[in-house]
């Protein structure tokens, strides 16, 4: 049997009418918009919580990055590991604090041992004062109470002189400008025969060598 088609009436609107407003003038109606299809709950957690959960497929979320979890420890683990660094970095502080001072203490050594050079010059520009006026007079009164004013100077720095004249050639101590024969100077070898220029120690450091004449 064939089924029996039914005509719908359909209604044109032409330029200038007016669309119908009850249903009983509306003969068809099409819509073109699809039809939307139903939006599905996302899946959460009892609680709310949307890092744990299963997904829209069925499977398991895993749990949000972070924390102990991320790195493989315990919260007891990263709690001692954390307070290892703290210990590490405040040695590495402290070592770095005290070459600070070590640094900062050799410079001022090697100031201190530069000025107390350059105080010696004086010292013995004033001997070389008093051995070339050998009489006694006000010049030279004067020029002792200098002399021995800078001595005094020096010793309350630590600074002494070096007793080289007849003393065995050290060679930390000493600086042989030459040699003579020890023979003819009726002493035994490494001897220092003459001092030139005296030397000086500060404490237990040298502070300038004495340059001095030995026998061999």
């Amino acid at each position: 049997m064939m089924s029996e088609i039914r005509r719908v009436p359909v209604r044109v609107i032409r330029p200038g009418e007016r669309w119908p407003r009850s249903d009983a003038e509306v003969t068809n109606v099409v819509d073109t918009q699809p039809a939307a299809e139903p939006r599905q709950p996302e899946a959460t957690s009892p609680a709310g919580d949307t890092s744990v959960g299963e997904t829209l497929d069925g499977r398991r979320a895993e749990p949000a990055a972070g924390g102990a979890r991320e790195e493989g420890l315990t919260p007891r683990e990263g709690e001692v590991d954390w307070r290892d660094r703290a210990l590490r970095l405040q040695a590495e502080m402290e070592n770095y604090r005290r070459r600070q001072q070590r640094l900062a203490q050799d410079q001022v050594e090697a100031e201190r041992e530069r000025l107390l050079r350059a105080y010696l010059e004086i010292v013995d520009d004033l001997e070389r004062a008093l051995a070339a006026s050998p009489h006694n007079g006000g010049v030279r009164q004067g020029v002792e109470l200098t002399h021995r004013a800078a001595l005094q100077r020096l010793k309350k720095e630590d600074v002494e002189r070096i007793d080289a004249r007849g003393q065995r050639f050290d060679p930390a101590w000493h600086d042989a400008v030459s040699t003579v024969p020890g023979r003819q100077m009726g002493v035994a070898p490494e001897t220092v025969v003459r001092v030139l220029e005296p030397g000086y120690r500060l404490g237990d450091r040298l502070l300038r060598p004495a340059r001095v004449v030995v026998a061999v």
